[in-house]
């Protein structure tokens, strides 16, 4: 091989190694600008999560009040039936047609 020849193989296979690191260098850009713009769309993403939580931050207190009124109404059957037994052991007491009135 003469140095003609290696002067032009040698020159050949830079050029192979140039346009290799170019198409790296290509793939590596695009890869950049494809996770910029997915940081994008990620804090866009994030941004309406935030909005829907607080624009529905009331339903989910819903599941307290639904709580606390089925506890108020727990209570007040509690105090219906109380108040029915009362009624009813007073009726058993008094006689019909007679007032229990004590002076």
């Amino acid at each position: 091989m003469t140095d003609t020849d290696l002067w032009h193989a040698w020159t050949l296979w830079v050029a192979v190694a140039a346009v290799v690191v170019l198409i790296a260098a290509g793939l590596l850009i695009a890869i950049l600008v494809t996770a910029r713009r997915i940081l994008g769309d990620a804090a866009r993403a994030r941004a309406a999560a935030e909005a829907i939580r607080r624009q529905t931050a009331a339903i989910w207190q819903l599941e307290h009040t639904n709580d606390a009124a089925a506890e108020i109404r727990n209570r007040v059957r509690a105090i219906e039936q109380k108040s029915t037994a009362l009624v009813e052991a007073l009726q058993r007491e008094t006689p019909a047609g007679t007032s229990r009135r004590t002076s």
